[in-house]
């Protein structure tokens, strides 16, 4: 519920600046590219998708918050409010880019503004984005009445996201643990010290079984166990059961705990995000 109200917030808040910062120009031409910027949102979410990340409601929002922002920080260090759309037209290049050609017309006077917007990613998939490369005859204005209110909606997703990204991490996490836990609860104390012998213990080797009392005489180590067999036997049986249960302490109960633990983090991350709503 929260991530779909997160969802709907963005929405109203990204409208919310169209309609105060009063700018006509930046109005039609995002009215103009609405097609263009759901395909460059989708170009993204199928480039997560390839390497296997979930993409949510909240990513597609939230991308789309960062290809408006960068398009319309090319557009209007360029442009005034007063400026009027003349034309404007788009399309894909061979190199896959975005290709915007539109003629802005000031105080009588017609201008061109063309704009590449080219996908960048480098070495982190989370900060894929699009790189705008702009050529015009407009003179630069340093413009930012849109742009500067795109920003502040930006650092106050960055941080939702950045608590959204956690939410998940602790989400897949806990998913793998309960998995492991399932598998771990399958078997039986035999089968368990059969796996901790094999090498499923602190050292990670394979470890000998205790020797049988007659290797023991044989060792000249029953003095160790006060000569007595039934004593013997007793320890090494102690030392089995620990053995298993240390086995069942960290398949199981420390992967539970970290479920807790996680599930405690979920929690403090929901709280934290319902703060920015």
């Amino acid at each position: 519920m929260l991530k779909s109200e997160l969802h709907r917030i963005i929405k109203e808040e990204i409208n919310k600046v169209l309609v105060e910062a009063k700018s006509a120009l930046v109005e039609t031409i995002l009215n103009k590219l609405k097609t263009d910027i759901d395909k460059m949102v989708s170009t993204i979410e199928a480039v997560y998708k390839k390497q296997g990340m979930k993409f949510t409601e909240f990513d597609r929002e939230y991308a789309r918050l960062n290809v408006v922002f960068d398009m319309l920080t090319s557009i209007e260090k360029y442009t005034l409010p007063t400026d009027k759309l003349v034309s404007i037209s788009s399309g894909v290049a061979r190199n896959g880019s975005m290709e915007i050609s539109s003629t802005i017309n000031r105080d009588g006077n017609d201008y061109y503004l063309e704009t590449d917007a080219i996908l960048a990613g480098g070495y982190n998939i989370q900060r894929l984005h699009y790189r705008y490369i702009t050529k015009t005859s407009l003179p630069k204005t340093n413009n930012n009445n849109v742009t500067s209110e795109y920003r502040d909606k930006i650092k106050k997703m960055s941080k939702a996201e950045n608590y959204n990204n956690q939410i998940k991490t602790w989400e897949a996490r806990i998913k793998k643990n309960t998995e492991h836990i399932e598998w771990a609860s399958k078997f039986s104390d035999e089968e368990i010290l059969q796996r901790y012998y094999e090498g499923e213990n602190s050292m990670r080797h394979k470890i000998q079984p205790n020797p049988s009392w007659e290797e023991i005489v044989k060792r000249d180590a029953a003095k160790n166990y006060n000569n007595d067999k039934d004593y013997y036997y007793s320890e090494m049986k102690k030392y089995e059961q620990n053995s298993i249960d240390f086995w069942k302490k960290q398949n199981i109960e420390w992967k539970q705990q970290d479920n807790s633990n996680g599930e405690k983090e979920i929690d403090k991350l929901n709280k934290k995000l319902s703060s920015l709503l």
